[in-house]
């Protein structure tokens, strides 16, 4: 596991990079027998993914999908895409987010392999997902067809054991308010574009609520703002916002639905939604969230919480067309910075997990 970690950190698989992906995407086909496996490439505006699967299965609808992405995000120098271990721990781009579950997926597709008759289980590993998913798993879902009965997303849950059931939707707002230039001397004579986008900004933030830490609540992030003034001795005429909302169900059900209540709280204001972002809320009581949990509360010998997250990862495209998902990784932290680490012993343990998981599939 160790060796194969090293050898795909090694790859340079940032989005902008399609050749490495394509690389690495070669290699990993590689480890897998053509006897017993079948491995596809799809292609979207340069962005690639991988699916494999085993001979004689639906390899679009199989029962259970691991899913997972082989990009990263860029590193400030070469030497982080060269692994080292200390300890029990492996540093390098990507160890943690999230080429250590892709090994560990890898493996157990391979394990998997091993029985007389293979369970109806495919591993999607994209390579778009820092930079959105569009072009990789929203392709493969909305163009190529992918619809399984259950996803596992492998993406790692940073520092702490937890099944993630739960992530916010997202809806990236782009506002407009238009006012009136004068000279800043004489301002009574225009119409500030920025006060009155001020205005309906804290009608938003309002109708949001308050910030509350780590609490499963809906939230906003005023991301930019900007006006086509060059100098700050005129009253601007025009003024543009850009806001990030994190909504959970007590807000609205879609990013559509909440799109439709801030026009209606702000019908003056010209809107534009730049990026939706479907919540992801898989029932609890599914059954094989349930198998998961009882599997790594007795792997683990303690109490795995069913939890949420406030991002977004690829697993929300499944769910935006019905298909349950939910999110379990390995252990680590430090993601996309220089010391970003993953802990081997967690990779190892998560694997017998998913191997105890998908028996009998």
């Amino acid at each position: 596991m160790q060796e194969l970690l090293s050898k795909l950190v090694s790859f340079q698989t940032t989005a902008d990079n399609p050749e490495e992906i394509k690389k690495g995407f070669e290699y990993i086909a590689s480890l897998f027998d053509i006897e017993k496996f079948e491995t596809q490439i799809f292609e979207k505006n340069g962005k690639l993914s991988q699916l494999i699967s085993f001979k004689g299965k639906d390899a679009l609808k199989p029962k259970i999908l691991l899913n997972g992405h082989f990009d990263v995000v860029p590193a400030e120098d070469d030497s982080q895409y060269e692994m080292r271990v200390e300890g029990d721990r492996a540093l390098g781009r990507g160890t943690a987010d999230m080429k250590g579950m892709a090994v560990v997926a890898i493996e157990v597709m391979q394990e998997l392999a091993k029985k007389d008759s293979p369970p109806d289980v495919a591993l999607l590993l994209n390579g778009d997902e820092e930079i959105g998913g569009e072009n990789g798993v929203r392709y493969c879902v909305q163009e190529i067809g992918i619809k399984p009965q259950f996803v596992l997303c492998v993406d790692s849950t940073h520092s702490r054991k937890e099944i993630v059931v739960k992530e916010k939707g997202g809806l990236w707002l782009e506002i407009k308010v238009m006012g009136k230039t004068a000279h800043a001397a004489y301002l009574w004579n225009g119409e500030n574009a920025v006060e009155k986008l001020f205005e309906v900004i804290q009608k938003i933030k309002e109708f949001v609520g308050p910030v509350q830490p780590e609490v499963w609540k809906s939230t906003v992030n005023v991301g930019i703002i900007e006006t086509p003034n060059k100098t700050p001795n005129k009253v601007p005429a025009e003024a543009t916002a850009v806001l990030d909302i994190r909504f959970t169900e007590g807000l609205a059900k879609t990013p559509d639905e909440l799109f439709e209540k801030i026009q209606k709280l702000v019908p003056e204001v010209e809107l534009k939604a730049l990026t939706r972002v479907f919540p992801l809320h898989a029932d609890e009581k599914h059954p094989l969230v349930q198998k998961l949990k009882q599997i790594a509360d007795k792997a683990w010998g303690e109490d795995i919480p069913l939890h949420f997250g406030h991002g977004a990862t690829d697993a929300r495209f499944f769910a935006e067309v019905g298909v349950p998902a939910v999110l379990y990784g390995g252990i680590g932290d430090n993601y996309h910075g220089a010391g970003e680490w993953v802990d081997l012993k967690s990779l190892e343990q998560n694997k017998q997990i998913l191997l105890e998981l998908l028996k009998g599939t």
